[in-house]
């Protein structure tokens, strides 16, 4: 070989450098100098689960879920179960993303997200379906989830709803579904979902996460499941609900929030895997398989808990043992303070009424720069200031809500509305 060598470098060499032609069966030629055989095979691309052999056509569930599919909790079976499923997915955060994400990959035939906000810079360390330009834009979370969800899984109906879950539009937002996942960062909405799904015989899975802790839990109500509803449970399945175990709502500003105490992504990520799996089993039809406990975790300090619940059913809950779902039934604030946002939400007091976004842009040019966005009006208002001095800015959405950025007083941020939006 030594002495083959020395004959290549000579000839090349005598030919200025250039590689001398040689034939192309010629096996005493090293192999990476020799010409390319002009039959080339064809390149196989990516493959399908059937023994390598090249996929042709469209995308079929065996080639999608067949990893999922071969669990012996869910095969062809639960598969088909999960594509008449549907979830009620309330906010699109921290964890309604990763949630929504997971169900969808799974294959859930219809996802059903409600967010009232906007994409912002600071949503993007954890909240993992938006971008970069999501939030340049201040795109609605909502509709920026459905586009990044759809390129994810096509075959999913996702439906999404810029607005406001309170106690008038909830009804009609989760008609249908089977079941209500927790995506929330605020206590009184939680506690309208749990009247509601108590109320309706639905599973309602709660979630939580700040700082490095999270828990979670499921709540499948005393009173059943619904007449209508397709996920049934029997009584030894029964769990307490929400209120059993916090009977009132927190006041507000008394516990922590992502604002106040940060947020590690990986909390929240863990917290809505688990939110999901519980989903994946309830939709499945594996009840027995739900884990009933409240399970909670600090990420930092290693330590988790998994508490036992069932025994924690009030007898005397006003909402699960007396049927009283004063959350459902209180009308719906008009104002609210949007926690570590220096911003008011305001709602008409005209109620469910729809906003001319186009009258309210040719007011808002005269009074500064606007810019129209998925269904929402931004404006910065060129002399307005807060009575801390701070600039304001307004985004109006169609649903009859607007956000006041820069403010922190109800009644001031009320009165910008009156001029800008009117009532």
């Amino acid at each position: 070989m030594p002495g083959l060598w020395k004959a290549v470098i000579s000839r090349r060499k005598t030919s200025g450098g250039r590689r001398p032609a040689v034939e192309a069966g010629d096996s005493r030629i090293p192999r990476r100098l020799r010409p390319r055989d002009r039959r080339r095979r064809r390149r196989r691309s990516w493959w399908s689960p059937n023994r390598g052999r090249v996929r042709s056509g469209a995308m079929t569930d065996l080639d999608r879920y067949h990893r999922q599919m071969r669990l012996p909790g869910i095969g062809a079976e639960g598969q088909a179960r999960l594509g008449r499923g549907s979830v009620f997915i309330a906010g699109c955060g921290a964890l309604g993303t990763v949630a929504a994400d997971l169900l969808c990959r799974a294959g859930v035939g219809t996802l059903v997200i409600v967010d009232r906000d906007l994409v912002e810079s600071t949503n993007l360390q954890r909240q993992t379906l938006y971008t970069e330009r999501d939030a340049s834009r201040s795109t609605p979370k909502a509709e920026a989830a459905r586009l990044r969800l759809a390129q994810a899984n096509s075959n999913v109906r996702v439906r999404a709803f810029v607005e406001e879950i309170d106690s008038e539009t909830i009804a009609s937002l989760a008609e249908g579904c089977d079941l209500v996942l927790d995506g929330l960062d605020n206590f009184e909405t939680r506690y309208l979902l749990n009247d509601f799904a108590v109320s309706t015989g639905v599973p309602y899975l709660y979630g939580a996460g700040v700082a490095t802790q999270g828990m979670s839990m499921p709540v499948l109500s005393r009173r059943g499941p619904g007449s209508s509803a397709t996920i049934r449970w029997n009584d030894a399945e029964t769990t307490p609900c929400l209120r059993c175990l916090f009977p009132t709502p927190p006041p507000a500003g008394s516990t922590p929030t992502c604002d106040t105490a940060g947020v590690l992504g990986s909390v929240t990520m863990t917290v809505a895997a688990h939110q999901a799996t519980q989903a994946i089993k309830l939709l499945v039809g594996d009840v027995g398989a739900v884990d009933r406990s409240l399970r909670s975790f600090d990420l930092w300090t290693n330590v988790n808990r998994s508490l036992g619940i069932e025994a924690s059913i009030d007898p005397d809950c006003p909402c699960c043992a007396r049927g009283q779902y004063e959350h459902l039934d209180a009308a719906p604030a008009s104002t609210r303070i949007l926690c570590g946002r220096n911003a008011v939400q305001i709602r008409s007091e005209a109620g469910d009424v729809e906003i001319d976004l186009d009258a309210v842009a040719n007011r808002l040019a005269g009074l500064g720069t606007i810019e129209k966005v998925d269904g929402s009006i931004r404006g910065r208002l060129r002399d307005e200031r807060s009575p801390d001095g701070d600039p304001v800015s307004v985004v109006v959405f169609a649903d009859g809500r607007a956000i006041i950025e820069g403010a922190t007083d109800p009644a001031w941020a009320r009165g910008v509305f009156d001029r800008v939006v009117g009532r």
